[in-house]
């Protein structure tokens, strides 16, 4: 239960990795209508779930063979399972190219082909042909079902099916850019395989919002690793299996402009607290951090011990608010209401942290702000040493492992419910 709300709070305050910089950060309630359609929001979503790469950005360039290959792959079932090529994929793709075993893959499912001569030729670019052909199999499709002309047919139904959204090529013979192949990949991921309901995506558990694109908060929360404790600035970049300098930083909801700017804001939390939750997804190296710091945020943390828990109308079961030493902070979603139930993991006398959402609303002239429990971090204090922050240990009943960073840096693995 805590880790799914942990992983939605992270997610309420990105907006930039999935739509634009200049975006506001979405909340829970309309997460799943988010949705522009827009370049940059299909290429940071295709990043998301590892689909593009860093040469994504470069969405001018021509798209090789090779690399929508791997873009073909990794849309697919097979992406978890592709492994590494033992033996050459095609006479001139030997098997220690890099991507042999994507290629592998795509001439064996039949969505890619050798060209004349037997060779893949993977630098050469792809053309709009081939990733009809590609697509098209991938979503069904057979030669039978183009009789008269194969290629023509084939082209016609790609269109039909808008599989070309956002591309400006028409001809077959056409080279596609990065940027075509992306929206491409995109599109056949919302796109129903021939006789089916469900859109391709569902194979690797992609859905639809209700604008038609692709869920982008779904996609996340997939993809977060989180919440991780660090005491020290030294930890944020040992944690994190990516660079930080290579990284977007958001604190508190709110992206921090360049990386320096966030890591301001991590050392400011830490020297004043002594602690920092952090989650990251790796594929965008995204970081978000949340700490204390109020501001203009729309998210911070709170940590404190708990007094009290009220009730709905003294049902036990349905917990509405909890107390942090004497300050009031609603519950607003059902798996943070179930860690402070009486079946949950939260008593009276607990130390937590709070992930809160504030909400500030005019109140007979006057601006009330309303402070939200959106995620809840349980430590595990070490009452000998009389401090809670002296170890720190996160946890969440029945959600795997947590990694967490002590004062010295050292790393203590903790089990779920431990």
């Amino acid at each position: 239960m805590t880790y799914k709300s942990l992983k939605r709070a992270a997610v309420c305050g990105i907006g930039a990795i999935v739509i634009s910089a200049a975006a506001a950060a979405y909340q829970p309630a309309n997460a799943a209508v988010l949705g522009s359609g827009s370049q940059s929001y299909r290429i940071n979503v295709l990043t998301t779930i590892g689909i593009a790469d860093g040469s994504a950005a470069d969405t001018e360039s021509i798209c090789t063979r090779a690399e929508f290959a791997r873009m073909l792959v990794m849309a697919s079932s097979y992406k978890d399972n592709v492994g590494t090529a033992s033996t050459a994929a095609a006479s001139d793709v030997p098997a220690t190219y890099p991507g042999a075993q994507y290629i592998r893959t795509a001439l064996t499912e039949g969505w890619m082909r050798t060209r004349l001569g037997g060779g893949f030729h993977p630098e050469e670019g792809v053309t709009l042909q081939e990733a009809a052909k590609a697509t098209m199999t991938m979503l069904g499709y057979t030669d039978a079902d183009f009789p008269n002309n194969l290629a023509a047919g084939r082209l016609a139904k790609f269109q039909g099916l808008n599989l070309d959204d956002g591309v400006f090529k028409t001809s077959g013979s056409d080279i596609l850019t990065r940027a075509d192949a992306l929206n491409i990949i995109y599109n056949l991921l919302r796109t129903n395989p021939k006789n089916s309901n469900s859109i391709y995506g569902s194979a690797i558990d992609l859905t639809l919002a209700s604008d038609n694109e692709l869920n982008a908060t779904a996609l996340i929360e997939a993809s977060l690793t989180g919440p991780i404790l660090v005491r020290n600035e030294g930890a944020i970049q040992e944690v994190l299996p990516f660079a930080l300098e290579d990284s977007t930083l958001y604190y508190n909801g709110t992206q921090t402009g360049t990386y320096l700017n966030g890591l301001r804001y991590y050392t400011s939390q830490l020297n004043n607290t002594g602690w920092l939750i952090l989650y990251y997804n790796a594929n965008s190296k995204t970081v978000w951090g949340y700490g204390t710091d109020t501001g203009n945020n729309t998210y911070h943390c709170v940590r404190g011990r708990v007094s009290s828990i009220t009730y709905e109308e003294d049902n036990i079961a349905s917990p509405s608010s909890v107390w942090i030493d004497n300050t009031e902070y609603t519950l607003n979603s059902a798996d943070v209401k179930f860690m402070f139930s009486v079946n949950g993991e939260i008593k009276v006398g607990d130390d937590v942290v709070l992930i809160c959402q504030s909400d500030t609303r005019e109140t007979d002239g006057e601006d009330t702000t309303d402070y939200y429990a959106v995620a809840v971090v349980q430590y595990s204090v070490n009452t000998s040493a009389g401090a809670m922050d002296s170890y720190g240990t996160l946890y969440a009943a029945g959600a795997g492992h947590y990694k967490v960073v002590n004062a010295a840096g050292d790393d203590i693995t903790a089990t779920a419910g431990q």
